[in-house]
């Protein structure tokens, strides 16, 4: 495999793995950790994967080693969403009451997001906190953008329900 290729892909795939296993609650050297592993598993496997899938397939392998630390290590790993963004991105009044409110409601989200299958948490996440589009998430997962619509579709549906229940 072309050495080149390798930087390149690290170069694009390292920050997007490494934000989606924050997200999911992983240390930051758990995270660094994981993407060193799939990297190496790269390194080792590349050759007999075509160019077009080298992405999804490198964030598949993270995504397989994320889930084999949580199996091994029997560790609960919670949803992790930044407060502090919350916070910014939906009041700019210094008010403590509702600096409480929100956190309240940022930690409700939290809980309804953790409900939902991983793959559907794991879909709201890329789209809506780490902000990827859809052909980002498409060619993360290996799938067409059509299909990453109706699934997110599905995904936001699922939430609604969770948090109609929730309330």
């Amino acid at each position: 495999m072309d050495s080149q290729l390798l930087l390149d892909l690290y170069k694009r795939q390292a920050k997007i793995i490494f934000g989606y296993l924050i997200k999911n609650g992983c240390t930051k050297e758990e995270s660094e950790d994981i993407i060193q592993d799939s990297f190496l598993k790269a390194m080792q496997y590349m050759d007999g994967i075509s160019k077009e899938k080298l992405s999804s397939w490198l964030f598949t392998v993270a995504l397989n080693e994320f889930r084999n630390r949580i199996k091994k290590h029997k560790k609960q790993y919670l949803l992790s969403i930044d407060e502090e963004e919350f916070y910014n991105n939906f009041t700019k009044e210094e008010d403590f009451t509702e600096r409480l409110l929100l956190k309240e409601r940022c930690n409700e989200v939290k809980n309804c997001l953790n409900k939902l299958k991983d793959g559907n948490k794991n879909l709201l996440i890329l789209k809506y906190e780490m902000e990827l589009s859809y052909k980002d998430i498409a060619t993360l997962l290996g799938i067409k953008e059509t299909v990453v619509k109706t699934y997110l579709y599905r995904s936001r549906k699922k939430f609604e329900k969770e948090w109609l229940m929730h309330e």
